[in-house]
């Protein structure tokens, strides 16, 4: 059987979306799975073991761009599609693809649901990871886990070695991953908070190194690189970025895509919610930990309705350091 899975963003989603693979695995024995991803996040696909091919959407390529995907689908003549994304133009592509079989995620947007099936719409509110994994069900009658498969290739954890070792920290030091900036700044817990908390990390007998990751426009914003503090935003791959993840002992920050990505690792994490639904997207894994505060108004999500982030700014830096002593045992 041929499958298309898609699902083009954005790095969080994509992450939680990874047990639909092992499921699929599971019921469909042989199959080969196709994964459909927008270029920014290709590289997170590379991390999917269980991907058999994928097609890259160039997200800024605008109607034209959609009616080359449409007919490189068409011609790859998939026999079940699985439209994750469940929103107008990702609808779009599952209903020209020619396919026998057509199937969206419960909560489709956009009026997409006219185009294409919605498995178990009464299952919309559920964890994503488990929404995702309801379009499984919908074909198969089983219910399952979620089960995440991920791999980090064998040249990226070299280069993740050799970019610890060159900015001179080796030995027994303890990594501990930092990703500070979120989409939104209702996810983004203050910038005086990780400067507290890296004060705090002195105190530790454990010689700690802060790692901190984010994009170009992350770097050195409120920690200097220099001793016992290396910058890495902007500087890797996403999956150089996994790599150095996975030789982390903790990873700390807000709803984003690398938080996720340590998660699904096995490596232990704390999230840091503010406007972001926890009971629908906080990283899953056997090291995951989630602090949060229950406002009334929360989860604002996009729409926050306050200016000062309460949610975020009375997590204080105190909290988050006993809970990282707690996972790096020091």
């Amino acid at each position: 059987m041929k499958i298309l899975i898609i699902k083009p963003s954005s790095l969080g989603d994509i992450i939680q979306a990874n047990p639909v693979l092992a499921a699929l695995k599971e019921s469909y024995p042989g199959c080969s799975i196709t994964w459909l991803v927008f270029d920014l996040w290709q590289g997170a696909i590379t991390l999917f073991p269980g991907v058999t091919s994928k097609i890259i959407w160039n997200k800024k390529g605008g109607l034209s761009e959609i009616f080359r995907i449409i007919n490189e689908v068409r011609k790859s003549r998939f026999d079940l599609v699985i439209d994750l994304q469940g929103l107008f133009r990702t609808a779009v592509v599952a209903f020209f693809s020619g396919a026998p079989v057509k199937i969206g995620v419960p909560g489709m947007k956009e009026l997409s649901w006219l185009m294409l099936r919605e498995a178990y719409p009464q299952s919309r509110n559920l964890h994503a990871v488990q929404r995702c994994l309801e379009a499984v069900r919908w074909l198969t009658g089983k219910k399952y886990d979620a089960k995440f498969d991920i791999s980090v290739p064998s040249d990226a954890d070299r280069d993740a070695g050799n970019m610890i070792k060159d900015a001179g920290f080796g030995g027994d030091v303890v990594l501990l991953g930092i990703v500070p900036h979120a989409r939104g700044r209702a996810k983004n817990w203050p910038d005086e908070h990780y400067v507290k908390l890296f004060d705090l990390l002195k105190t530790l007998q454990k010689r700690v190194v802060a790692v901190i990751f984010g994009s170009k426009e992350s770097a050195g914003r409120f920690l200097v690189p220099g001793k016992d503090i290396l910058d890495l935003c902007g500087k890797t791959s996403l999956v150089q970025l996994a790599a150095v993840l996975k030789r982390c002992s903790a990873v700390v920050g807000g709803d984003t895509g690398p938080v996720h990505i340590a998660a699904a690792l096995g490596i232990q994490t704390l999230t840091i919610f503010g406007g972001s639904d926890i009971n629908e997207t906080s990283p899953l894994g056997p090291g995951a930990v989630n602090l949060t505060r229950n406002f009334s108004c929360s989860p604002c999500r996009a729409r926050p309705v306050c200016r000062d982030f309460r949610c975020l700014s009375e997590i204080k830096p105190e909290e988050v350091f006993e809970e990282i002593r707690k996972k790096i045992k020091a």
